[in-house]
């Protein structure tokens, strides 16, 4: 059963019982894309998944969009839900947040799963990712004729017609102005690469090999900053991992993270 939580709008799926886990979407992308992985994990486990401002049933908020004010959001909405540890999965712009609210010590973190993470870029890119906004804004460019090639791997539409729709459809998950005030956000963000060392605890990261959005080089250099990380590769996946391979998806992310103990282990 899922009930559905609010903290000063933001909506969060509730599902299961059991160690909590909270599930934090990109940016785009669709809280809605993590339910396989969110069947698997509901079977012995408390499952958190929010809805960032603009996505969802999460109204956008007005005003300036911040980065920051959606971290503390999020963690505010897992606190008010009586959860005081917890393991973050996080996909893209979601693996940044779950990144901070990591270093942030806020919320204890047992586990991270970081699926195609994004942790800073430097300026040239980061000037990219304002320009795209700015045009995106005037009507100057249009992400759709090039979205699948960057987000999924070579060949994905012609496999699965009905994923790469599911792909194309993260270009209506929030607002227009949303996902320009997210990559502008983006850009802005402080760098978490330098911080990634004071990450304790053990995590998983995970990245198509064929990523143009983020590099599987990125990945794997992330997960050489985390002290106790593994590296899981998707061979021939792009950007959408979990429209492309959830099945391999939904299996890592449970055999990572410890579900509550069953009766006869509890006995044992």
């Amino acid at each position: 059963m899922s009930i559905t939580r609010d903290d000063d709008d933001l909506q969060m799926d509730d599902w299961g019982a059991g160690p909590a886990v909270v599930l934090l979407h990109g940016a785009p992308s669709a809280p809605a894309d993590f339910a396989p992985l969110v069947e698997r994990l509901a079977r012995d486990h408390r499952v958190l998944v929010p809805h960032f401002p603009g996505y969802g049933r999460t109204p956008a908020r007005p005003g300036s969009y911040s980065l920051a004010a959606v971290i503390a959001q999020v963690e505010a909405a897992v606190r008010g839900a009586g959860v005081v540890q917890v393991d973050l999965v996080g996909f893209s712009a979601g693996a940044y947040k779950a990144l901070a609210i990591a270093l942030g010590g806020r919320i204890q973190v047992r586990r991270l799963v970081l699926f195609a993470p994004f942790v800073g870029v430097d300026a040239a890119v980061a000037q990219r990712y304002r320009d795209m906004a700015a045009a995106v804004r005037t009507g100057a460019f249009d992400a759709r004729p090039s979205w699948l090639e960057r987000m999924a791997g070579p060949g994905f539409a012609a496999r699965n017609p009905a994923g790469a729709s599911r792909v194309l459809a993260w270009l209506d998950a929030a607002p227009q102005a949303v996902m320009c005030d997210e990559l502008e956000a983006l850009a802005d963000a402080p760098d978490l690469r330098a911080r990634l060392g004071g990450v304790r605890c053990p995590a998983l990261v995970c990245a198509g090999s064929r990523d143009a959005a983020i590099p599987i080089a990125s990945a794997e250099d992330t997960a050489r900053r985390l002290p106790n990380a593994v590296f899981e590769r998707f061979e021939g996946v792009g950007h959408a991992i979990f429209i492309e391979d959830p099945e391999r998806a939904a299996r890592v992310v449970g055999a990572f993270l410890p579900g509550a103990p069953t009766p006869e282990a509890s006995a044992g």
